[in-house]
Order: structure tokens, then sequence, then C-alpha cells
């Protein structure tokens, strides 16, 4: 296959230049454009970013301020008798491991820890039993010794999650009206 040339006159390298040039700032230009518009986006997808995590904060502050009111007069939870409870509970950082624990109820002998949201889902478990009882552990570790109980505390999850938490031996606490119910099956200390 014989491949064709074409020699160009100068004017017409010239031309090709020019056009080259022109078609150039044309891109430029777009381009700009583009990036200002992307800027734009990006702001309001920022705010709306940040609406949207003050609606998240507020459903779970307002989920942690209705189960704390339930709980924090108990001196019995479900058998488990309570001496106090605390709220919001943050032990200074040990071993690179920091973390905050929503609801605290106390006994000489145990500690529940509820674990409060605004709508559960399944990863909590999880996460209670692989993360929240040994960083207790390793934060309060003049309490490490003590029964811990696992609450898990929200206004909306699937029965799946709830006899899932169950299954593991947590208590459940959902909403009801204006009242907190507690749900178990076999409690279980870790």
């Amino acid at each position: 296959m014989d491949s064709e040339k074409k020699d160009y006159s100068f004017q017409e390298i010239r031309q090709m230049l020019a056009d080259l040039t022109i078609k150039q700032a044309q891109t430029d230009e777009q381009m700009k454009r583009t990036d200002e518009q992307m800027k734009k986006t990006d702001e309001k997808l920022e705010r709306i970013g940040i609406k949207l995590g003050n609606i998240s904060n507020n459903n779970g502050d307002y989920a942690e301020d209705f189960f704390w009111n339930a709980v924090r007069d108990k001196k019995e939870f479900e058998g488990i008798k309570v001496d106090y409870a605390e709220a919001n509970v943050k032990p200074p950082r040990r071993q690179g491991i920091q973390d905050e624990f929503d609801i605290l109820l106390w006994n000489g002998n145990s500690v529940i820890i509820v674990e409060t949201k605004y709508k559960v889902h399944p990863n909590l478990i999880e996460q209670m039993k692989e993360k929240k009882i040994p960083n207790f552990r390793i934060l309060v570790p003049e309490k490490k010794d003590l029964k811990i109980y696992c609450a898990i505390a929200g206004f909306a999850f699937s029965d799946e999650v709830a006899n899932l938490a169950k299954k593991e031996g947590f208590f459940v606490l959902r909403q009801s009206g204006d009242n907190m119910i507690i749900e178990k099956d076999e409690i279980k200390a870790y």
C-alpha cells in the first residue's frame, strides 16, 4: 500500500496553524467556562452536603435525647440494677484508640452500653461486638472486668435487624408513641 504524500504550501501551513490556534482558543474558553461551572456545582454540592449532614446530626441528636430521657432515671433495667447513668461518654484516648459511648448504665458489677441511632443498620451489631466492647475495655481499664451488656436503641430498624440483635443477646430499644419499649430474648454478657 503506497502512502500518498502531499506537499503543502507555506500559505496552507500558515492557514492550518491559524485554524488550530483559533480552535485551541475556543477549546480553552470552553474549558474555562466548564471549570467555572464545576466550581459552582462543587459549592452547591458542599452546601447541600452540609444541610444533609445537619439533618442527619439533628435526627441522631433527637434519637439520643429521646432514649437518654427514657433511661436516665431508671434504677433497674430489665432485671439489672442501675446505680447511675451517663450520656455521651468520651473516655481519654488510650493506645491510639478514641471512642464515644452514647449511654452507659452502671452498677458495681456491670455496665450496659446503649448505642442510639435514628435508623439502625445491621452493621451496628457487629460494630458493637468488634469495636465498642473492646474499646470500652481499653478506654475504661478500671472497669474492664465488668460484665458488659449491649443495647441498640433506634426509631427505625427492620424486624430482621431487631431479631439479629436479640439473637446476639442485645437489648432492643424502640420508640412506641411517647414511650420506649424494650425487647429481648436471651441477654448475653460480654
